[in-house]
C-alpha cells in the first residue's frame, strides 16, 4: 500500500548532488512558507478568499495530526534519508503531512479565488503539489503511498470545506476548532497540536474583523501592511523560543494569527498612499 519498491527506485535515481535544492522545495509544504504566503497574499490582496485559506490549512493541521496519529504508521528507515535533517525522523509516516499541507494551501487558493477552471492556475498548484509530493520521497521521510494519499486527502479535504464554508472564513475557523480540540488528546500536546488550537481559536475571534477594512487601497499601504505586518509576526515567531508552557504557546499561535488579520486595521488608519490613489 505503501509502495516502498517503488519509493527505493526513486531514491536510487535521484542525484544526491540536488539535495539542497529538493530541501528547499520541501519547505513549500512545510508551516513556515505556505504562512507567509497566505500572510502575503491576505495583506496584498482579496482578504476574505485568503482568510478563507487560512481557515482551511488550520484545519487541514489538525485533522492530518489526528489521522496519523489514528493509524500510527512509521516513517522509513534512517538508511532511507538523503541527507541528515532535524526534526524529520519525528511523528509518523502516513499519510504525508506536507504533501496534504501543499494541496490544501495550493490547491485551496485555486478554488478560494474560483480558478478551477483556469488551466495555468490549476497547473501551477498541481505541479507544486506534484514536486513537494516528490521531494519528502526523496528525501526518504516518506513513501511513495504516503504523499499519494496525502496529496489526495488534501485536495478531497478543499473540497468538503469549500462546500461547507461557502466561502466564510469564519465557518472554517469554527471547524478548525472543533478538529484541534480533538487533535490535542488523541495526537498529543506537540507543537503542531498546539498551533492548530491556538491558530484556530485566534481566527475564530478575529475573522470578524476582516470586512470592517478594505482591501489594499494603493501599492503604497501593502507594502507598508507586509512590513508592519511581517514584523508583528516576525516578532511572535521569535517568542515561540523562549515559551514552553503549553497555554501559553496556545494563546501565541492564536495572536499570531488574529495579528495577520488585524494588523490591516491599524496601518489603514494611516491612510497610507490614499492621496496618491484617489488621483488615477
Amino acid at each position: 500500500m505503501r509502495l516502498e519498491e517503488a519509493s527505493a527506485t526513486i531514491r536510487e535515481a535521484f542525484p544526491a548532488a540536488y539535495a539542497d535544492l529538493v530541501v528547499l522545495v520541501t519547505e513549500l509544504g512545510g508551516t513556515t512558507v505556505p504562512m507567509i504566503v497566505l500572510a502575503v497574499l491576505f495583506w496584498c490582496g482579496n482578504r476574505r478568499r485568503s482568510a478563507l485559506v487560512i481557515s482551511y490549512a488550520v484545519a487541514g493541521l489538525a485533522l492530518l495530526l489526528s489521522i496519523k496519529a489514528l493509524l500510527g504508521l512509521p516513517r522509513p528507515p534512517a538508511d532511507a534519508l538523503l541527507v541528515p535533517l532535524e526534526g524529520e525522523r519525528e511523528g509518523y509516516g502516513f499519510p504525508s503531512g506536507h504533501a496534504f499541507a501543499a494541496a490544501v494551501v495550493y490547491g485551496g487558493l485555486v478554488a478560494a479565488y474560483d480558478r478551477t477552471r483556469d488551466a495555468l492556475a490549476v497547473t501551477a498548484a498541481g505541479t507544486v503539489i506534484a514536486l513537494v509530493s516528490l521531494s519528502r520521497v526523496v528525501l526518504g521521510v516518506h513513501y511513495l503511498g504516503d504523499v499519494i494519499v496525502g496529496a489526495l486527502l488534501g485536495i478531497a479535504f478543499v473540497g468538503a470545506m469549500d462546500r461547507f464554508t461557502r466561502g466564510d472564513p469564519r465557518l472554517g475557523f469554527a471547524v478548525a476548532v472543533v478538529l484541534a480540540a480533538v487533535a490535542v488528546p488523541v495526537a498529543g500536546v506537540t507543537e503542531d497540536s498546539l498551533l492548530g488550537l491556538g491558530g484556530s481559536i485566534g481566527g475564530l475571534c478575529s475573522a470578524g474583523w476582516i470586512d470592517r477594512r478594505p482591501d489594499p487601497r494603493s501599492r503604497l499601504e501593502a507594502g507598508a501592511l507586509v512590513v508592519v505586518g511581517g514584523a508583528g509576526a516576525v516578532a511572535l515567531e521569535a517568542a515561540e523560543a523562549v515559551v514552553a508552557f503549553a497555554p501559553a504557546l496556545v494563546a501565541l499561535y492564536a495572536a499570531l494569527v488574529a495579528w495577520i488579520f488585524l494588523s490591516p486595521i491599524a496601518v489603514g488608519r494611516l491612510d497610507i498612499g490614499v492621496a496618491d490613489a484617489s488621483r488615477r
